[in-house]
């Protein structure tokens, strides 16, 4: 039986004085010269904002105190065959600003407490039980439902130590069996803090206006609701479940399988049901209303074997398949099936269904009406096709109703890897792949005209775009506009891409003598994708961020013994 006590002070404050300048910019204009002894003649032009000469000085101050304090009870003996644990942990934690300002999220302390306890039994090293709970409180929370209980129980079986494995024992050397229930809990929930309480402006609505005639006056503003208060905001809670089998082979192999499934209910949701009639306008209401079926597999080896005293490969490799489904969501009334959240993954992409470009006008005159551009449509832009309402029904326009689920989740449903390390003598060498299958990306962000942007024109933007000399209907981008056309900018298939991807993610050979190891590396060596224009692993709106960078490296690793 042991006992501890932990207390901790911490103090951290800052004060710091910022100063810059604006520069100067100029542009070299046409008629600048070189002369014949290398300099120049040149003929600027001040460009941008003007410049100063002289430093602003700014000040910037922050910082916070915590305090916490965190005790246990640990037990542990063995009987015999009968091996017993127990644990019980007590923590509080609280954070408070030194300069707070006067929002109440920042003057008001951040506070959390729990206690979790553990018991364990185990027999003969062959049936092994585990239960568990933790008892947390949350500020995010109001009063009556601020504290959640998790508990969970696990049980173990390792088969290769009962005695009827034995003649198995050469080739699995050791099999387990184990799985777990339990539940799990979230308060990081809404962004903000105490996101249960309403939110109201005092003076955000129109002036009231009060007498008539020449005595009429504004002198009276009313409050508005931003949010409405929920005292029934809760934790979002996880039903967990899981099965997995530990072995190895020929005492060189080792697999773990692991299966798992997690219903999480209370999800928090903004109400989206409420008709406008109801008369809330832009006022939100929050609440748990939403639920999430997760499940998948993970799978993971490692091998190793000497194959002569001076030769030996590791291997190792992970795969992981995990999906998702929404089970329940507050959705608007009457929203479409192909609009429903209902039934997909949580990161499911939704956009329109594009068949080709506009051939000419009199495609468009025969095709639905567009209401989602900023400019005319022309020939040359995508053309969408009308959905279905909920009562099978076209109403020959192109709306944001017209949107459908599309493609595979935008965080990907399968993530593997795999690499081998080589040892021969004196030499080293190792290399790592890593995947990702069944996810997709929607192209963004990248269209290159508009007021408001600054971007330069893609490659496949360039080569391969509708005008008056290349009426293709299928080319890679839509007619070009000086402004973006956000008929053409929207999410569609026509900007769908997999986003499925293969890297040889690190390289590297070393060579030792002695104390003394050389070697050289490489980071993101190759990657392998359908999808061409930037790294995949980037996302879909990232055609205009700086790239994945390629990375070599040579060292020299030094040992003192």
């Amino acid at each position: 039986l042991s006992a501890n006590l932990t207390a901790s002070f911490y103090n951290y404050t800052y004060s710091a004085t910022y100063r810059t300048a604006t520069p100067y910019y100029f542009k070299v204009e046409d008629g600048s010269s070189l002369n014949p002894d290398g300099t120049a003649n040149l003929i600027t032009n001040s460009i941008g904002d003007t410049g100063t000469t002289y430093l602003t000085s700014t000040d910037g101050n922050g910082g916070h105190r915590r305090y916490a304090l965190q005790a246990s009870l640990n037990y542990a003996r063995k009987f015999g065959k009968h091996d017993v644990g127990a644990m019980f942990v007590y923590r509080m934690n609280e954070k408070k600003n030194n300069i707070a300002g006067t929002s109440e999220e920042n003057l008001l302390p951040y506070r959390e407490q729990g206690m979790a306890g553990r018991v364990t039994y185990g027999f003969d090293n062959r049936y092994l039980f585990e239960a568990s709970f933790g008892y947390n409180g949350s500020e995010n929370f109001a009063k009556g439902h601020r504290y959640g209980f998790f508990p969970s129980v696990a049980l173990g079986w390792n088969v290769s130590s009962e005695k009827f494995w034995a003649p198995v024992k050469p080739v699995i050397s050791r099999l387990k069996l184990r799985g777990s229930y339990g539940l799990v809990g979230n308060d990081q929930i809404g962004g903000t803090r105490f996101i249960y309480l309403a939110d109201v402006n005092l003076e955000a609505s129109p002036w009231f206006t009060t007498g008539y005639g020449t005595g009429q006056t504004q002198s009276l503003r009313g409050p508005t609701y931003n949010r409405f208060q929920n005292n029934d905001i809760t934790w979002e809670i996880g039903r967990k479940v899981n099965a997995g089998v530990e072995m190895e082979l020929f005492g060189s192999l080792s697999l773990t399988m692991e299966a798992f499934r997690e219903i999480r209910s209370n999800i928090f949701q903004q109400k989206l049901s409420i008709p406008n009639y109801l008369g809330t306008a832009n006022t939100v209401i929050y609440g748990n209303l939403a639920k999430v079926k997760n499940y998948g597999f993970d799978i993971s080896a490692e091998f190793g074997k000497s194959f002569s005293k001076d030769f030996y490969v590791q291997f190792l490799g992970t795969f992981t398949y995990a999906r998702n489904k929404v089970l329940e969501y507050d959705e608007a009334p009457g929203t479409r099936p192909a609009n429903s959240r209902i039934g997909h993954p949580v990161n499911t992409i939704y956009g329109f269904i594009s068949d080709g470009l506009y051939i000419d006008q009199a495609d468009l005159d025969r095709s639905p009406e567009s209401t989602l551009g900023n400019i005319a449509i022309a020939p040359g832009d995508i053309k969408y096709i009308d959905q279905p309402d909920k009562n099978g029904k076209l109403d020959g326009k192109i709306t944001t109703d017209d949107v459908v689920a599309m493609g595979y989740p935008t965080v990907p449903e399968i993530v593997y890897g795999f690499g081998p390390t080589m040892t021969y003598r004196n030499v080293d060498f190792s290399f790592f792949l890593q995947g990702a299958a069944r996810t997709s990306l929607m192209m963004s962000g990248f269209h290159p005209f508009g007021a408001q942007y600054n971007r330069n024109v893609l490659q496949f933007v360039a080569d391969d775009h509708w005008s008056p000399t290349n009426q293709n209907i299928r080319a890679a981008y839509p007619r070009l506009t000086k402004y973006e056309n956000n008929h053409n900018s929207r999410a569609s298939d026509f900007w769908l891409r997999d986003a499925s991807f293969i890297k040889l993610k690190n390289v590297e050979v070393g060579w030792k003598i002695r104390n003394v190891r050389i070697y050289a590396n490489a980071i993101n060596v190759l990657t392998f994708s359908r999808f061409k224009h930037w790294d995949p692993e980037m996302g879909g709106g990232a055609g205009m961020q700086y790239p994945t960078q390629r990375t070599f490296n040579l060292g020299l690793q030094v040992t003192f013994k």
